[in-house]
């Protein structure tokens, strides 16, 4: 029903924000509000927010409490994400402009949403994330963190609360600073290729994933993939990403039938 004040069916702000903080409900709003239509409010959508801020926060915890080695040499699969994500975020940059510049602001927060929550977290974090109890490189975390930096400046005029929080806790910040008077970020040109082929890797990751899950075969157990690439068109740049995320024990190239193989 149309929301009105004589109906009394309208829902309280200082409740929703007690209850999904003031940034939970300031998602939910955009996430509820495309830009023409009329907004079909939805309290389940605040709720959504506020898990997008634990998302957020969580993300910071986790990169803070890495150990660093700075003995250690990047790895190339570290390496290779960094890439990505370098282009990714120019990508990204490019398309949330369009989209102020054309006042579409809920879209412009999905598309914010969605590259903290799939691109950063379940992708790139995941990516260079250290095995159990190890440490990492000091060149993988200082990039994980400038990305983190960028990315708060994106969402903070979305989750002006949560961005301003971390931002302070991120570096240390002088008298009077605040990620309100930060630049926001300059978008330069993607290298489409390199986007292409981490597409491919993350299609054959999730299909990885998928047949353990369809055969029961636990994330932790180390498997094989063979691959046929008989007519040479696979480009084998993102392997070690693979191997990585897909947990493999080993990779092989053939043009042989792997027998009792899926």
């Amino acid at each position: 029903r149309k929301m009105s004040k004589s109906l009394g069916n309208s829902p309280e702000p200082l409740e929703l924000i007690a209850k999904y903080s003031a940034d939970g409900v300031r998602v939910g709003m955009l996430l509820c509000s495309p830009a023409g239509n009329d907004l079909l409010f939805d309290e389940a959508l605040t709720e959504q927010g506020r898990n997008f801020c634990n998302k957020i926060w969580n993300a910071f915890r986790l990169v803070n409490s890495w150990e660093i080695d700075e003995n250690i040499e990047q790895p190339e699969h570290s390496s290779l994400a960094c890439d990505w994500f370098d282009e990714r975020l120019k990508q990204a940059i490019q398309e949330i402009n369009a989209m102020f510049d054309e006042y579409r602001l809920s879209e412009a927060m999905m598309a914010v949403y969605k590259l903290f929550w799939d691109d950063f977290s379940s992708w790139f974090l995941e990516a260079i994330k250290p095995e159990y109890q190890k440490p990492i490189d000091v060149e993988t975390l200082e990039s994980a963190k400038a990305y983190f930096e960028i990315l708060l400046t994106m969402l903070h005029p979305f989750t002006p609360f949560i961005t301003e929080e971390l931002w302070q806790l991120s570096d240390s910040r002088e008298d009077g600073e605040s990620i309100m008077l930060q630049k926001w970020p300059s978008a330069g040109k993607a290298k489409p290729a390199v986007l292409e082929n981490f597409d491919i890797a993350r299609q054959v990751i999730s299909e990885i994933r998928n047949i353990r899950s369809t055969k029961n075969i636990p994330q932790k157990e180390k498997i094989s993939l063979f691959i046929n690439d008989s007519d040479n068109s696979y480009n084998d740049i993102y392997d070690p990403l693979i191997i990585k995320l897909a947990n493999l024990g080993e990779l092989e190239y053939t043009e042989k039938k792997i027998e009792n193989a899926v």
